[in-house]
């Protein structure tokens, strides 16, 4: 009885100590407060693991928007940075502090802002969903010239087909700092492509040339629209 006891107990000190040391490290579900000119901004933040062991992320603003874009995602030992892609761009450099705390800061118009996350639960990462792979014809680099009134900047997209025949899209607008930004609802009919850009609340729906190497069609902003010719690198 003695021995069952005893084995019963050091089965739950090991127990407790495999949770505790599931908690150790930085996954989870986030909460934290944005200070802004407009005032105070409750902010969410997902951080886990995926099935290849890579950190991945997304944000939200509670209670109503979640699955926010999160890139650049960078964890070493107890440092977390990303970039919130949907939040201006915004840079976070963190430190995993005991117990249950990021505390670190974010860069703003008026420099670098200090905040904390507090752990309020389990991570439940929402990330863009993956479009189907695309032609040989259209895998690569692609840049062109948007003119969207009188302003005009550069755009670039990127087409690399995975092994499990998704492809990674992603756009670039050096301008706006804004590099390896993800695109959605990729399709490719034949010569016809569409996608769309959630991050701009903008799409685009173009034909590939006979050649395959220039992409021609139509940029829409909300209610703007223009012509867009993308040429291959």
């Amino acid at each position: 009885m003695r021995l069952n006891a005893t084995a019963c107990g050091v089965g739950a000190l090991l127990l407790i100590a495999s949770l505790l040391r599931g908690q150790a490290g930085p996954d989870g579900h986030w909460e934290g407060i944005l200070k802004s000119e407009r005032g105070d901004l409750n902010v969410s933040l997902d951080l886990q693991k995926n099935a290849k062991a890579q950190w991945i992320a997304s944000m939200g603003l509670p209670p109503k928007t979640n699955g926010l874009v999160v890139t650049e995602v960078a964890i070493d030992g107890k440092s977390v940075k990303f970039t919130a892609a949907e939040l201006m761009m915004t840079k976070f450099e963190l430190t995993l502090d005991a117990p249950g705390a990021l505390k670190g800061t974010y860069t703003s118009r008026q420099g670098s802002v200090p905040i904390e996350f507090k752990r309020t639960g389990e991570a439940n990462v929402e990330l863009i969903p993956s479009s189907p792979a695309v032609s040989k014809q259209l895998e690569g680099d692609w840049e062109g010239s948007l003119q969207m009134g009188s302003r005009a900047f550069a755009i670039l997209f990127h087409f690399r087909n995975q092994p499990d025949n998704t492809v990674a899209a992603t756009i670039d607008t050096p301008a706006t700092n804004a590099i390896g930004l993800p695109l959605n609802n990729v399709k490719q009919d034949g010569r016809n492509v569409q996608l769309g850009i959630r991050i701009a609340h903008a799409t685009f729906t173009g034909t590939l040339n006979e050649n395959g190497t220039e992409l021609s069609g139509q940029f829409t902003h909300e209610t703007q629209s223009a012509p867009l010719i993308l040429r291959k690198l």
